[in-house]
């Protein structure tokens, strides 16, 4: 019994390392110096608008101070890097393989479907979530400068803020999976996609330009805006880490979940 699952074991783990190699690790490097950027750009750039300006920024998202201000624009980009790096990872691995009629030949490997599935999905799901976390980091890296003693936000919270929102990104596509399993346009997939990439950010959108909506749900408010983060920074600091490690297991058991519908779905 032993001497036929250690081979078997070690073929696996062969295998997984051989898929890994393929996950996007290139284009998480680039996703990820260029969300830095992005941030650094933007601090370049908002620092210098005109006090009128950043005082709209408060009032539109109820924050106080430069750093709020910074903060509350930086978190896009970390939640956009991660989400969007993991995506064409995933995207490539089931709608695009089945679209170009790769799947079938793939799974027609002598090896289970759900192994193949992680193999190609957990990777860039960690690629997307690495590329997100570091993000996450630079943004509270490049934040700290502008916290001053009576800010609303520290250096830990903006961290923790980032955190969330790539953790948020990873259970998104994780609830997405079974559903590209299944997909066969490519098209659709990222429009799917980029409406449940969208979609936690409309309750932001709407307190915006309609905040007196949320004055009798205030539970809601501070459950769906994204300004909440920055409202309740000592819960964000350790929500954002929370957070992230229940986020990984999820996705680990919607990927066993996506194999198993892979399995019973006709790959032609």
């Amino acid at each position: 019994m032993t001497s036929t699952t250690a081979p078997a074991a070690a073929s696996l783990r062969g295998y997984f390392a051989l898929e890994a190699r393929r996950a996007p690790r290139r284009t998480s490097l680039v996703a990820a110096a260029a969300g830095v950027l992005v941030v650094l750009g933007s601090h370049a750039l908002i620092v210098r608008l005109p006090a009128q300006v950043i005082r709209f920024l408060e009032q539109a998202f109820a924050i106080e101070g430069m750093a709020a201000v910074l903060l509350i624009n930086d978190l896009l980009a970390a939640y956009f890097v991660a989400y969007f790096v993991a995506l064409a990872g995933l995207v490539d691995a089931t709608v695009t393989a089945r679209e170009e009629h790769r799947l079938e030949l793939l799974l027609a490997k002598p090896i289970r479907a759900r192994v193949f599935l992680a193999a190609r999905t957990a990777p860039s799901l960690l690629a997307g979530a690495g590329a997100g976390v570091v993000v996450a980091a630079s943004t509270a890296l490049a934040v700290a400068p502008h916290i001053g003693a009576s800010d609303m936000i520290s250096a830990a919270g903006a961290l923790g803020a980032g955190l969330f929102l790539v953790a948020l990104s990873i259970a998104l596509l994780s609830a997405l999976l079974p559903l590209l399993v299944r997909m066969r346009d490519g098209f659709h997939a990222l429009l799917v996609a980029s409406g449940a990439w969208i979609a936690p950010l409309m309750p932001t959108a709407a307190f915006i330009y309609r905040p007196d909506a949320f004055e009798a749900h205030a539970g809601l408010r501070e459950a769906a805006v994204l300004a909440s983060l920055l409202w309740s920074d000592a819960t964000s600091a350790w929500l954002g880490p929370v957070a992230l490690a229940i986020a990984i297991p999820l996705a680990a058991i919607s990927i066993a979940a996506s194999g198993v519908l892979l399995e019973r779905t006709d790959a032609l």
